[in-house]
């Protein structure tokens, strides 16, 4: 008896299901396919930013350290005060844009520095247009016809 007790619990393991079906699974319809396209990028940029996570966040920290550093040595009081950066921009483009491992400030700074560099420059602008119109208005209040 004991023997047939053995073989009747390795019948189950031994005969296949009746529910599993050897066909296989429903084609999945675009929009599931979709789905899974999405859940399978999500996870992998997942998985990249968790495995470079501290990196970028480094990254993130020097340029906005840069970029502090150069908002911070810029001097609004002097007559021209983008000119420094003008400067060290055009030295750089004659050396050859920084092709070797030394680069500076200039070239490690953020897409937002460059951003404030044009609002100064705007800023600049509208301040010289406003002194000269000011000044031509005191000499021939004609020429701008209101002043």
């Amino acid at each position: 008896m004991a023997t047939n007790d053995v073989s009747m619990a390795d019948a189950p393991a031994n005969r296949p299901d009746r529910r599993v079906n050897g066909s296989p699974p429903p084609a999945q319809s675009k929009r599931d396919k979709r789905r899974q396209m999405l859940v399978d990028k999500l996870a992998t940029l997942n998985e990249k930013f968790s495995k470079d996570r501290d990196q970028a966040y480094r990254e993130q920290l020097t340029r906005i350290q840069i970029d502090t550093s150069l908002v911070m040595s810029f001097d609004p009081y002097v007559d021209r005060p983008l000119d420094k950066f003008e400067e060290e921009y055009a030295k750089l483009q004659q050396v050859g844009g920084g092709d070797g491992p030394a680069k500076s400030l200039l070239e490690k700074a953020g897409p937002k520095f460059a951003k404030w560099m044009e609002k100064v420059q705007d800023l600049i602008e509208q301040r010289d247009y406003a002194l000269t119109k000011f000044k031509v208005c005191a000499v021939s209040p004609s020429f701008f016809g209101r002043c």
